[in-house]
């Protein structure tokens, strides 16, 4: 009985670590005017293996001025599943240049609400983001399936 106990104690174990839990995070390249010019979106057993994971995927491509653009606020980021939301605005500046910012919003119940998480996000690496600016949709789904291939379509 007691050896029963140990084999289904060491099986819960085993599950346990062998679940996958993945946390997102957003890495950016900036040019000379702080405007992204190229973004790396990656998940993670933590969140921290997830930043590490985006500053290499940038840092691969030989990108200078790459930025982790971690979040203060709650949004979602460390959730390890839910709805996935970044968004992208681009406005012109002084000297009539494109400013392009991102914004990474995770929750565990809606679109709508990954979306205002996204904009709180995109606000705090944006600090000159207005509403009036709008954004779009870069990319959007569940965090479970975010490294899953699409099929291709016959």
């Amino acid at each position: 009985m007691r050896q029963l106990l140990y084999v289904f104690l060491l099986l819960l174990l085993l599950n346990y670590s062998a679940t996958t839990y993945a946390q997102m995070a957003l890495a950016v390249s900036k040019n000379e005017n702080g405007s992204t010019v190229k973004y790396s979106l990656q998940i993670g057993s933590t969140l921290d293996e997830a930043y590490a994971k985006a500053q290499s995927d940038l840092e691969e491509q030989d990108l200078k001025n790459v930025f982790v653009l971690k979040s203060t606020e709650n949004t979602g980021h460390i959730l390890k599943s839910g709805n996935y939301v970044l968004i992208v605005s681009s406005r012109k500046i002084l000297g009539g240049k494109f400013f392009v910012s991102y914004g990474l919003g995770v929750s565990p119940t809606s679109r709508e609400e990954a979306i205002q998480r996204a904009i709180v996000h995109l606000k705090e690496n944006d600090w000159g983001y207005e509403n009036n600016f709008g954004f779009a949709i870069e990319k959007e789904g569940k965090i479970e399936t975010f490294n899953i291939p699409e099929e291709p379509k016959k």
